[in-house]
């Protein structure tokens, strides 16, 4: 079929041929493969003996030439990622096209400096490598001698690309070791490096970091606006912002070309410091968030690789060499013990002294009474003032437990302190670990802050996407409560986050009860939020919902009559992970970061509690390897542009 359909000239018997070949075809593929369909190009086939025999020979009309030419332009709109008059850029740009091309020898010294060089500069550079050869001791005026010098010439020139002078500074001794010996290769090389006039550097491009303590910031070149917010300790405006990132990026590229991450990094710890009012990372309430820094890094090393984009030599970086540990184990992180990640934001994570008056046995003893407490009233009575008493006084038991390797599991955690899988207990431990009343902090700032979100969201929804407008739709359908204004604020973060729901909530029947969830659903191994909020009244959304449960491996640990509203429960899903040192669900992470550092509070300078080397990526969908940083980048993101969004509408 291909040779006649592809045929310069083509006789009527051939043609009759043909259709009878492509009926078969078709025929016999639709056959063989009955899950395949047919696709329109197969029934364009059935047409071509007809089309033969009104326009002949068929490759004379193919438009592969044209796909070619078209190919130029789909090129050029892809890599301009400009559609501002498209049409003129991509006319323009084909012009200077032609221009170039039918200019003969007027750019023949730029063709040469990128190499494409004229038949007499070959000859040229052949008769510098045979020099070479010669100087090197490597060629006699035997005739096996000159073949092999010969047969080094066509590699080098032929096969390695050797063009001109400049070239031979990237041969290396493993390009000529078929023909040399290795102590040849090398000497040759060496010559070769001589005759180019310099010598290689063994790490190119390498920021030379010295500069650094010397480097002054600008900041008689700043904006008038910038230099009054400066003085008085005010938040810089958005456009000032970025006019001093490009100010201060330009003063660096005079010391570095493209000043690493790390130079990037103590540059913007020397502003932060110099005026932390105005450019440090902060919260709402004037705490610091993670190192203080993190976003001017971020938008300094931004604009660093933005004006480097077509510097390709600047770009170079040597690559990273990966330690033996890492090699051995490859990307999968195996836990062998208790690291600083369990200890992740916690002041008192493992207490040493013992209450005053209180031995082992003494504990012991309190440990044992509660347990029989628990038994004989139940999870209430730790509104009790004894429990509460011995569950303070045994405080560094519990944490002995809990600190242990192996760890123990939940469950062997809930025999012995069981009054810890209460809602009291737990946030208790919690103030104690940490200095956070949990249960009291989340419910102001999800009342103040869930609002801040739901506004920011709410004014600007032509920025978002279809789920997230969906979730927006339903918010402004019924007036909405305190539980309901808490979970759409949880929600949208999800969603902008790209994290799917189910890695935090979990659906479930209003009126299901701890035996028929564990029953009926397969819980996973992390923590979740069952929201009860299926029934036939109410829609089957997480809004609707009114009680809750939290899960733990796989179990129900607490039920909905200790969580009288959205804040306490989700207080008890939070604090689950410092008090069992649990890692956060690489599915959630950024949603749980996030909550951890804007709504809790709690900013320490290192990483994040989620230590997996590879995840999901939210828009491909595949597993990628995730990139660890101090403080997660789409974090600081939200954060600026909500600042940036109150700070307009204020004004």
């Amino acid at each position: 079929m291909v040779e006649l359909i592809c045929a310069p000239k083509i006789h009527h018997d051939q043609i009759a041929y043909l259709k009878i070949i492509t009926e078969e075809y078709v025929h016999s593929r639709h056959t063989i493969f009955p899950n395949h369909p047919l696709k329109p190009k197969h029934h364009y086939l059935l047409h071509y003996s007809d089309l033969f025999l009104h326009f002949g020979p068929l490759i004379r009309l193919w438009t592969l030439r044209f796909e070619s030419k078209h190919s130029y332009f789909k090129e050029c709109a892809r890599k301009l990622h400009n559609f501002v008059h498209l049409c003129k850029t991509l006319a323009e740009r084909h012009q200077l096209l032609q221009a170039y091309l039918s200019s003969g020898p007027l750019f023949a010294p730029a063709v040469q400096a990128v190499g494409e060089t004229s038949e007499y500069d070959e000859q040229l550079y052949n008769g510098l490598i045979q020099e070479s050869v010669r100087t090197a001791g490597l060629m006699k005026e035997t005739t096996s001698e000159v073949s092999a010098v010969r047969a080094v010439i066509e590699h080098l020139t032929d096969i390695i690309g050797v063009r001109n002078r400049e070239d031979l500074l990237f041969v290396e001794p493993d390009d000529i070791k078929p023909f040399l010996t290795p102590i040849q290769s090398r000497r040759l090389v060496q010559v070769f490096r001589k005759a180019s006039g310099q010598l290689p550097s063994t790490q190119p491009n390498v920021s030379n970091t010295s500069w650094i303590s010397n480097f002054s910031v600008p900041w008689e070149k700043m904006p008038t606006r910038l230099s009054q917010a400066l003085a008085t300790g005010g938040m810089a405006h958005p456009e000032d912002r970025r006019i001093m990132i490009r100010t201060v990026v330009e003063g660096m590229r005079v010391h570095c070309p493209n000043p690493n991450r790390a130079a990037c990094g103590e540059v913007a710890r020397a502003i932060v410091s110099k005026y932390p009012a105005t450019f440090a990372d902060k919260t709402a309430e004037g705490e610091q968030l993670g190192c203080g820094y993190y976003s001017l890094l971020k938008q300094l090393k931004t604009r660093v690789e933005h004006v480097n984009r077509d510097n390709v030599s600047s770009r170079i970086r040597q690559p990273r060499k990966r330690s033996t540990r890492e090699n051995n184990e490859g990307d999968v992180a195996i836990k062998r013990g208790r690291s600083e990640l369990d200890s992740y934001g916690c002041i008192n994570w493992q207490p040493t002294t013992l209450p005053e008056g209180e031995t082992s046995e003494t504990l012991e003893t309190k440990r044992q009474t509660m347990s029989t407490v628990f038994r004989s009233a139940g999870p209430q009575a730790i509104e009790t003032t004894d429990v509460n008493t011995y569950m303070s006084l045994t405080y560094i038991y519990q944490r002995h437990m809990l600190n242990s390797w192996p760890a123990p599991t939940l469950c062997e955690v809930q025999e012995h302190w069981p009054f810890l899988f209460t809602k009291r207990g737990l946030c208790t431990h919690f103030h104690t670990l940490t200095d956070i009343e949990v249960e009291t902090r989340l419910s102001e700032a999800l009342l103040t802050k869930g609002r801040r979100i739901l506004n920011f969201f709410q004014s600007q929804r032509l920025q978002w996407n279809k789920e997230i407008e969906h979730l927006l739709r339903e918010c402004d359908s019924a007036k909405l409560n305190h539980n309901q204004i808490a979970t759409a604020a949880i929600l949208l973060l999800m969603k902008y986050f790209q994290e799917k729901e189910d890695s935090i909530f979990i659906l479930a029947d209003a009126f299901s009860t701890k035996m028929s969830v564990e029953r009926e659903m397969t819980l996973p191994i992390t923590p979740r939020v069952i929201a009860l909020g299926k029934n036939s009244l109410t829609p089957n959304n997480f809004m609707s919902a009114s009680r809750w449960m939290i899960s733990l491996e796989g179990k129900v640990f607490y039920e909905p009559e200790q969580m009288h509203d959205f804040a306490s429960t989700l207080a008890v899903f939070f604090a689950s992970y410092y008090v069992f040192n649990l890692e956060y669900q690489e599915s959630a992470s950024i949603t749980l970061e996030m909550i951890q550092r804007f709504f809790v509070r709690i900013n320490p300078d290192m990483g994040t509690k989620c230590p997996a080397k590879l995840g999901t990526s939210r828009k491909t969908g595949r597993v990628v390897k995730r990139k660890v940083t101090s403080i997660c980048p789409r974090i600081t993101t939200f954060l600026q542009w909500l600042s940036e969004f109150e700070w307009r509408t204020s004004n």
